[in-house]
């Protein structure tokens, strides 16, 4: 633009100084031979005009030449760089009596400038400073200002005679140069409006274009012109729209000069909405360095180094306060192509990615009001028998109810740009779980994101863990890898799921994919293995020998248990294979201090629903934690199905009934290993247990109390002693017999729930004793 603007002052003093020569007796040719003779010899560059050219010189000098061009020197080929539809200008006439050229307006109608590639060819030889008018009184021009660079001296010096009432750009195209064998952007649209109203006034313009589809207006002033040619400071002030790429209109402000083909705005600020921007910036050569950088965007700060070069930009030294995060390191743009690449390298000291990302924590599940024990008259439906109903149609509705979000999640940001990550922290905070330390690679290319973390400490174990996403195709697709060892579990699952039943120290190793843009569809399409292993623990709130006697009872609606109970264990686990969101497992196991357990079925994933058939068995061992799980026990098979927050609990007859031989022989080892529990007096207070055998034999009505007794149920009280004899006087006579009492009539016996399940039970040993 430098150079059109040096043309176009280089065109308007040549045609004031042939007016001066002769304005009513040169033609129209000849004025034109002389119009190129002179822009050529001034600026080395070639003028050509090839549609007429209509030159009006009274009351005002107006100039219309169409089908303009402008070429480079000669031995640089004919090639133009520069063209117009149409090109005219209009001078006061009588301003050049004054010895001041003023210009009324300059206009160019469709021109198309291509802006020439840097080469290391030689510069063409400077062009002779331009003589101004001389002005009355004067013998020669004055000399070229030296503070400035040569070009912007020249033109300087030929602006003292110059004022400019309006310059005017309609519909003009620029056409930037080449870059790494791409074709140069396109600047379209261009409408620009300038004025200089004198050499010591400010230049203002408007602007407004078009650039890769996107619109553009800007307007602003450079105070002093001419002093700033000279390499004087001039405060500057600009004003930019860019819908397309800034939220909020930007406006700038400054202090510019420009000396030795170096551009300096020093102690700049910006503003477009709540972002801000200071510092000061060099150009020069096409490398712009920003010093004492600082920002803020929002709440969030950052300082730092920035330099732009070869559509690079790199930040060093880069500060930045990201809500309530503190992050040091360094940052590199590649501007190049149409997804820029980065590469950044991060360090914080706490790292909360909830806060970074704007996500709300997930809230503590409220606790759930407590549920009235069942009584016999609930039963189970259709027997219980494979466990296929359960819970009935109220358990199908509530299985169907899913706390997954069918909402879009959006993964086009991991197509905006390319690059290498890499982040360390002393904590990392995710919702409620804290990892420290944590050590992040990650690569992200065509939407497609692989991530690594690394030796994590985690609650007290250690562990590491990959995502990947690909986010390229029309349906995005994850895997997650993680394995994770001898965390504790309750503090763990309680900030990651606000789960607090397990304790003890836990192993978890996932291997998962899905597919989908939503919690939903991610969950229902999950794919791979999960294998879960915990112990020397408890499960809080389920005491499960008491569950097992009271599903004697009937169905029981939910886990029971109360904050104080729990059962201890030595392991807890089980492996998974999922498919479509199913997870189905057949080696589920606990082992414990009179319990163990075994079981099989399917986690429901997308319904949130279980259905399991397990067999918890009272064991002949008090060991828990540490206990090995090869020890017989006598249990009874039951079916858990439906919601997994409140599933529907119940024995399975059926399958009691279906191996009657193996469950007299697991009576019998449970009755030898009775006999031998150490510190059996102090568990079994009321001496019954130690009666179930007797002469060989099991005593039913002795197993069913005492069994009862254990799994929380009222254990006989001891017999009080019997008060001490009152001493008898010697001599006294022998106390006439107390009368007995009156005999209490006999209370109808209640037919309670307790009643019906030790019927129950009875009935179950007669059958299995006796072999049937």
């Amino acid at each position: 633009m430098r150079l059109i603007f040096s043309i176009l002052t280089a065109i308007v003093v040549i045609i004031a100084a042939l007016v001066f020569v002769g304005p009513m007796f040169i033609s129209t040719e000849e004025l034109r031979n002389q119009l190129f003779a002179r822009v050529e010899s001034m600026t080395g560059y070639r003028l050509r005009v090839s549609g007429p050219v209509d030159i009006t010189l009274f009351p005002s000098i107006d100039l219309v030449a169409e089908d303009v061009g402008v070429a480079q020197p000669a031995d640089r080929g004919d090639a133009e760089f520069a063209t117009a539809k149409t090109l005219r200008f209009s001078l006061m006439l009588r301003s050049l009596f004054d010895g001041k050229v003023r210009v009324k307006t300059i206009t160019l109608v469709d021109p198309v400038i291509a802006i020439p590639q840097k080469t290391a060819a030689p510069a063409a030889p400077a062009a002779p400073a331009l003589a101004p008018m001389p002005a009355p009184g004067d013998s020669q021009a004055s000399p070229a200002p030296g503070g400035g660079s040569s070009g912007l001296a020249r033109v300087a010096e030929q602006l003292k005679t110059v004022t400019l009432d309006k310059l005017v750009i309609k519909d003009g195209t620029v056409i930037l140069p080449p870059s790494d064998g791409a074709p140069g952007k396109r600047i379209e649209k261009l409408n620009l409006n300038a004025s200089l109203p004198d050499y010591d006034k400010p230049l203002s313009f408007a602007v407004s274009a078009v650039v890769d589809g996107k619109a553009y207006k800007s307007e602003g002033a450079i105070g002093n012109f001419g002093g700033f040619l000279e390499g004087a400071p001039a405060p500057v002030r600009l004003k930019v729209e860019a819908p397309g790429a800034l939220d909020a209109p930007a406006s700038l402000g400054g202090t510019a000069t420009y000396k030795n083909d170096t551009l300096t705005f020093s102690q700049f600020s910006a503003k477009s909405g709540d972002k801000t921007l200071a510092g000061s910036a060099v150009y020069k050569d096409g490398v712009a360095t920003l010093s004492q950088l600082t920002g803020t965007v929002g709440r969030d700060t950052f300082a730092g180094h920035a330099v732009y070069k070869d559509n690079v930009v790199t930040v060093r030294s880069l500060r930045a306060n990201v809500r309530g995060a503190v992050l040091a390191g360094s940052l590199t743009v590649n501007l190049a192509n149409k997804v820029p690449y980065v590469v950044a390298a991060f360090a914080a000291k706490t790292l909360d990615v909830n806060a970074l990302t704007g996500a709300p924590k997930s809230k503590p599940k409220s606790k759930p009001k407590p549920t009235p024990t069942p009584t016999a008259k609930a039963k189970p439906s259709s027997g219980g028998g494979g466990g296929g109903s359960g819970g009935g149609s109220k358990t199908k509705a509530n299985a169907g109810k899913s706390g997954w979000s069918s909402a879009r999640i959006d993964f086009s940001p991991l197509k905006l740009v390319n690059g290498k990550f890499s982040l360390t922290a002393e904590q990392l905070i995710y919702d409620h779980v804290k990892l420290s330390p944590v050590s992040v690679q990650a690569t992200l290319n065509g939407g497609k994101l692989n991530a690594s973390l690394s030796k994590f400490n985690l609650y007290g174990g250690a562990g590491n863990a990959a995502i990947a996403v690909d986010a390229s195709r029309k349906t995005p697709t994850q895997q997650v890898n993680l394995a994770v060892t001898k965390f504790n579990a309750y503090p763990l699952l309680k900030d990651a799921a606000d789960f607090e039943r397990i304790e003890g120290k836990g192993t978890v190793n996932l291997k998962l994919s899905g597919v989908g843009a939503s919690q939903r569809a991610i969950v229902s399409s999950l794919n791979g293995t999960a294998n879960l292993e915990f112990v020397d623990g408890a499960v809080r709130g389920v005491n499960i020998a008491k569950m097992i006697r009271k599903v004697g009872i009937g169905v029981v609606d939910g886990w029971q248990g109360g904050k104080t109970e729990k059962t201890d264990f030595a392991s807890l686990g089980a492996s998974f294979q999922i498919a479509k969101g199913q997870a189905t497992t057949s080696d589920m196991h606990l082992v414990g201090p009179l319990v163990k357990m075994t079981g099989a079925g399917t986690v429901n994933l997308p319904a949130q629903s279980l259905k399991f058939r397990v067999e918890p068995q009272l064991v002949a061992s008090l060991e828990g934690q540490g206990r090995q799980g090869d020890i017989a026990g006598l249990g009874v098979p039951v079916m858990i199905v439906g919601p997994w927050s409140k599933p529907k609990i119940y024995p399975d007859i059926k399958g009691i009934l279906q191996d009657p031989a193996g469950a007299i022989a697991r009576f019998k080892d449970f009755g030898d290993g009775v006999k031998k529990l150490p510190g059996l007096e102090n568990i079994d207070q009321s001496g019954v247990l130690q009666n179930v055998i007797k002469d060989g034999k099991v005593d039913q009505d002795a197993l069913i109390q005492g069994i009862g007794g254990l799994l929380g149920g009222t254990q006989t009280a001891p017999a009080p002693p019997p008060p001490p004899a009152q001493a008898v006087p010697q001599g006294a006579a022998p106390a006439a017999a107390q009368p007995k009492p009156p005999a209490q009539p006999k209370q109808k016996k209640n037919v309670d729930a307790e009643d019906i399940a030790k019927d129950a039970a009875r009935q179950l040993l007669n059958d299995f004793l006796g072999g049937r």
